[in-house]
């Protein structure tokens, strides 16, 4: 009996334990049941977060967007300067006025989401030299337009032989010649300064003003020299004066004696330097040293204050000179606040720093306008559509041109006005413009703040 009950013992102590443990893990499961209902909550909790996985989606689309818009090739842009040569002297300034140019674009946000870049190289002042460093910018560099040349007898043949056969656009903002306006370019070739129709004659007009009766000039033989020449004759004459001589010379020299000697043989009231620095600063000493003439007039590309001071400024004190210009506007204003700026120097007393920074500033207003930083024929088409009326004005400077990349962008009209003055091309891609009257005075080039029309 004993041992039976010791089993039954343990059956029931089993059967009680059983009971205590099903009862526990049952009420082990209704505790659980709450932490299920947390689970869900806590799953309804993350459906703000899929809805943030959302946006942050939508941004990723729009940042892939943005990238795509960048993706574009830069501006390239082709600067044909003359940092040796004749006009050596003006290199530097236009070479700073084209990077000012294309740092501010570039601060306002570039074009079409891309940077302009400035390819240069120089010319030399010298037209085969010039040829093969624009086939360079366009071949080899893949420049999509080109600033420049600066001399008339370089941009021509660039023109002819490279620009104007390969469609690519070409401003220059120094080249003067009456020649380009009829020259066969394909509408591919654009200034940025006014012609020497306008400032011979009012070359012509000074020279008279200034008391000369008889007058003779030297000029560089090439399109520039030339059309210059002609047109102060074809005037000076016109209006009362007489033209003894007009002697064309080469643009190396190492003398000028010959020159001088036919140029000076009546005795002109005057001697007037229609050339370059290099040029001018060897045939201005031999003039004054071998007693051939004191008197001279000066134009645009004689205008250079380092030529005078390796002269001596006295021997030149008040004598005057042309060359194309506009008033102090305010738009010039803020092109020189921010040519200061950006250099440490004030903007020298040369020509054409503006016009070549304006150059830079169309070329790439007209890329946007286009929709391009490729397609030199489509921004050449858009060129007169930022540059002349209608439209809103805009000018130079980074507030302005933030503006006017704005107004484009909206597919709003816009009317570029430059630092070196209105901008509204022609049919020729000429532009109409004032010609500045300067004179050295106190050891300085300075302005008489008189600017003529012809």
């Amino acid at each position: 009996m004993k041992k039976l009950t010791r089993p039954g013992h343990l059956l029931v102590l089993l059967l009680v334990s059983s009971l205590l443990i099903t009862g526990a893990c049952t009420r082990e499961i209704v505790k659980e049941v709450p932490k299920e209902v947390v689970v869900t909550k806590e799953v309804v909790k993350e459906v703000p977060k899929e809805v943030v996985v959302t946006k942050e989606v939508v941004k990723e689309v729009e940042v892939v967007k943005e990238v795509e818009r960048k993706a574009l090739p830069p501006l390239k842009i082709g600067q044909l300067n003359s940092f040796t040569g004749s006009l050596s002297y003006f290199g530097p300034a236009h070479r700073n006025g084209a990077v000012l140019a294309a740092d501010q674009i570039n601060l306002a946000g570039g074009i079409l989401g891309s940077p302009v870049i400035i390819v240069s190289r120089d010319t030399q002042t010298t037209p085969q030299v010039g040829v093969d460093a624009a086939r360079a910018l366009v071949d080899v560099d893949n420049v999509v337009a080109i600033v420049g040349a600066l001399a008339s007898g370089v941009t021509i043949p660039i023109a002819q032989s490279v620009t104007g056969p390969s469609g690519i656009l070409q401003i220059s903002a120094a080249s003067t010649s009456p020649a380009i306006t009829i020259l066969e370019d394909n509408d591919f070739l654009f200034r940025t300064t006014v012609s020497d129709a306008a400032q011979g004659v009012v070359l012509a007009r000074l020279a008279l003003e200034q008391g000369y009766k008889t007058a003779s000039a030297l000029y560089i033989n090439n399109a520039y020299g030339q059309g210059l020449a002609e047109q102060f004759k074809a005037t000076f004459e016109a209006e009362g004066g007489k033209v003894h001589e007009l002697v064309p010379h080469e643009d190396s020299q190492p003398t000028f004696t010959s020159e001088l000697s036919k140029a000076a043989a009546d005795n002109p009231d005057v001697l007037v330097a229609i050339g370059y620095p290099g040029q001018a600063e060897i045939y201005l000493r031999e003039a004054l040293e071998g007693g051939y003439i004191s008197t001279f007039l000066f134009v645009d590309g004689t205008k250079a204050p380092g030529m005078f001071e390796a002269l001596g400024w006295d021997s030149f004190e008040g004598f005057h000179g042309t060359a194309p210009g506009s008033e102090l506007t305010d738009a010039k204003k803020a092109f020189d606040r921010d040519y200061a700026a950006a250099f440490a120097v004030e903007v020298p007393n040369l020509p054409f720093i503006a016009e070549t920074y304006d150059a830079v500033i169309l070329i790439a207003l007209a890329s946007e306008k286009a929709g391009t930083t490729t397609d030199s024929t489509k921004i050449r088409n858009a060129l007169r559509e930022i540059a002349n009326t209608p439209g809103e004005v805009v000018g130079p400077g980074l507030d302005s041109l933030t503006r006017a990349l704005q107004l484009i962008r909206e597919g709003r009209d816009i009317n570029y006005v430059g630092a070196a003055g209105a901008q509204d091309f022609d049919e020729n891609g000429d532009v109409i413009s004032t010609i500045e009257i300067w004179k050295v005075e106190g050891g300085e080039v300075v302005s008489t703040g008189r600017f003529e029309l012809p």
